[in-house]
């Protein structure tokens, strides 16, 4: 009689999951998608149990169906099936980007499976940005996760791995060095955290089931991955979680030909990252629907406790979207605000009120900010050191010699914090406040592609 976890790996290998990875993409090379298509064809169940979507924009024209048939001949029989979609341009309520390639290429797939007669139920669908490079091992771990989950559970999970965006990092200016640092810290901590309220991010995996369940992806909202994570929380009454496989997964950060061509792209996926506060009005729009909704069905009290309880839980998501959105920006542009408050007092106020006496009191506010802030510089470059090691052999290039020794690498990094993180997370201020304020006097916003890295050389 063969063990459970005997049993477990042989369904992993024997097609009892079938995973399809979509793959969105606008303007990258054929080299940055095949070096993502490489990285899952390692897996070993790529050929007996993975299936691709290449999500192509039309708007490309025939370069767009020249680079599909090229990653179709240079991976023929890599995969079990090379499916291709061609987003339209021009349609209503479907402004240029990944959530709405991605909302067409779920159609697209979601079609093909139906018309093929194939089993829904055992279908996994991963997203990806097509720069992604997978750990050799996370489709199995997928699949393994997936079976280990019992029947109603499962097909409520997304399943994320951290995300690190290091594979261009021995390129990245010191200013988007910060950024990528304090991204990996913040989604490593969120995985690893059993208690924490967790999105999807960039790279992620769900049961076809809970897409279905939900409506597929919504074309109209930029942040497509925490939308998906709200949307699939929201529709299920609170009963889709986010469960994380920690094997990384690595991308590159935005980068131009030179080293200010590279800071502005950074800050271009900045503002399109901060568009993510339009979920706040996603929220608070829906519950009223899914009150009525609740009160409409025939389990009646079963279904309003539902919801109060999704309702209740779904502050936390709200708390971690202050966190993310609000919080930051605050902080962000904290000194600017208290100088123009302390100025706007002083001509308002007569001398009589103490002014001067009420700062001096508060000052061990802003003291107290900057202590924490150097303990958690020292901390996370010194945690991002131990990142870097694991994933090493998958970063591109040669890292300069003092890169080798890790105590002159964590002080490069922390000198980096230091030094740039003040314009970092200021810049990362005034794209949230830009955000807030276009999700105030606008009803669609503009998708801002950053510049990837030109040409991608196969990991040796």
């Amino acid at each position: 009689k063969q063990e459970p976890a005997q049993q477990q790996q042989e369904q992993v290998q024997d097609g009892s999951v079938m995973h399809w990875v979509i793959l969105p993409q606008y303007g990258e090379e054929v080299e940055i998608v095949a070096g993502a298509l490489r990285s899952i064809s390692q897996s070993s169940m790529a050929a007996s149990s993975i299936s691709i979507v290449l999500g192509m924009e039309e708007r490309e024209g025939d370069v767009a169906h020249s680079k599909a048939a090229q990653l179709q001949a240079d991976f023929s029989g890599q995969f079990r099936e090379i499916l291709v979609s061609y987003h339209p341009a021009g349609l209503p309520n479907d402004p240029p980007g990944k959530a709405s390639n991605l909302a067409w290429a779920f159609k697209a797939l979601l079609r093909h499976l139906v018309i093929g007669q194939h089993e829904l139920s055992n279908v996994v669908l991963t997203v990806a940005d097509a720069d992604s490079e997978f750990h050799a091992s996370y489709f199995n771990c997928l699949a393994q996760h997936f079976l280990e989950t019992g029947d109603e559970i499962r097909y409520m999970r997304i399943w994320q791995s951290p995300v690190f965006h290091v594979k261009n990092y021995h390129r990245q200016p010191a200013p988007v060095l910060v950024g990528t640092m304090f991204t990996a810290m913040q989604e490593l901590a969120a995985l690893a955290d059993p208690n924490a309220v967790r999105f999807p991010y960039s790279s992620y995996s769900l049961s076809l089931a809970l897409a279905r369940r939900v409506g597929g992806w919504d074309a109209e909202w930029i942040a497509e991955d925490y939308h998906m994570g709200i949307k699939c929380f929201l529709l299920s009454l609170g009963r889709s979680t986010v469960e994380p496989i920690l094997v990384p997964t690595i991308n590159y950060t935005p980068e131009a030909d030179t080293y200010l061509g590279t800071v502005w792209a950074r800050w271009t996926q900045a503002k399109r990252h901060a568009l993510g506060f339009s979920d706040f009005s996603y929220f608070f729009m829906m519950l009223p629907l899914l009150f009525s909704y609740a009160t409409t069905q025939r389990s009646g009290i079963q279904s309003l406790q539902a919801f109060w309880s999704m309702a209740t839980y779904g502050v936390t998501l709200l708390i971690r979207l202050v966190n993310i959105h609000v919080i930051i920006g605050i902080l962000s542009t904290y000194t600017l605000c208290t100088s123009l408050l302390k100025m706007a007092m002083l001509v308002m106020f007569s001398d009589d009120r103490n002014v001067d006496f009420l700062f001096s009191r508060t000052s061990f506010c802003p003291q107290l900010l900057m202590v924490s802030s150097s303990i958690c510089t020292v901390f996370v470059s010194l945690l991002f050191i131990s990142v870097y090691s694991l994933v090493r052999d998958r970063v591109e290039g040669e890292p300069e010699r003092y890169i080798t020794s890790s105590l002159l690498h964590w002080a490069r990094n922390a000198i980096a914090i230091v030094v740039c993180g003040p314009f970092y997370f200021l810049g990362l201020g005034i794209c949230i406040w830009k955000a807030a304020l276009n999700v105030a006097i606008s009803t669609s916003f503009e998708y801002e592609v950053a510049p990837k890295p030109t040409a991608a050389k196969p990991a040796q």
